[in-house]
């Protein structure tokens, strides 16, 4: 299960217009723009990977968990095989042959249980598993966002462009920019200043030494 990661490109098109316009007007004409990758800082970010390594334990436990409820279904599917074979025996007294019957019964409906059971289990703990991994993206997302504003506001910028967005038709959103500012280094490189030393990172130049022990 991946999380998906919206940026509301449509809605962030129209505001970034409006606010180049306003830029322009303020800066009369003399505009400076900066670029980021929010993509990149995404994936990049220590507490994503962590994420995503605490999606796939909890993944590999619902399984784990569902694959039980299969087995015991399994179990009583064998079970009933066999009370149908001794059924069909011609010799069988008609006594005997009710008590099988009221028996198969019995394990049928505890099948039904079970398989509606398993699936409203793995159904339950796979949304919940999903709203946990939102609420975290969401808190990711967030976190790097303000990490890119905060170092722009110490540079000499008045717009930031994410240059990973795509339009609705799946295209750049930002084409071409002159002599702009790249922010993404050095904001993913602050982001993990202090990440635990078991994640493994990617460097700018595609490296991907361990991170140091926080200090």
């Amino acid at each position: 299960m991946r999380i998906s990661l919206p940026f509301q490109i449509g809605q962030q098109a129209v505001l970034l217009t409006l606010a180049l316009g306003m830029a322009l007007s303020a800066s009369a004409g003399e505009l400076k723009v900066g670029t980021v990758n929010m993509m990149k800082l995404l994936s990049g970010f220590h507490e994503k990977k962590a994420a995503e390594a605490e999606e796939k334990v909890e993944l590999a436990a619902i399984d784990a968990a569902y694959r039980e409820r299969v087995e015991a279904i399994k179990a009583i599917e064998q079970e009933l095989g066999k009370k149908k074979n001794e059924f069909n025996d011609p010799s069988l007294a008609e006594k005997k042959r009710k008590e099988i019957a009221a028996s198969a019964q019995e394990l049928a409906a505890t099948r039904s249980v079970l398989i509606k059971e398993g699936e409203e289990f793995l159904q339950r703990q796979r949304r919940s598993l999903n709203q946990k991994m939102v609420g975290m993206i969401n808190d990711i997302r967030n976190k790097v966002e303000t990490a890119v504003r905060d170092h722009a506001a110490t540079l000499d910028v008045n717009l930031v462009f994410d240059d990973s967005g795509l339009t609705s038709s799946r295209t750049p959103f930002l084409i071409y920019s002159r002599n702009t500012v790249d922010l993404t280094d050095v904001v993913l490189k602050k982001l993990n200043e202090n990440a635990p030393s078991s994640v493994t990172l990617e460097t700018p130049g595609g490296a991907k030494p361990k991170a140091e022990a926080p200090k």
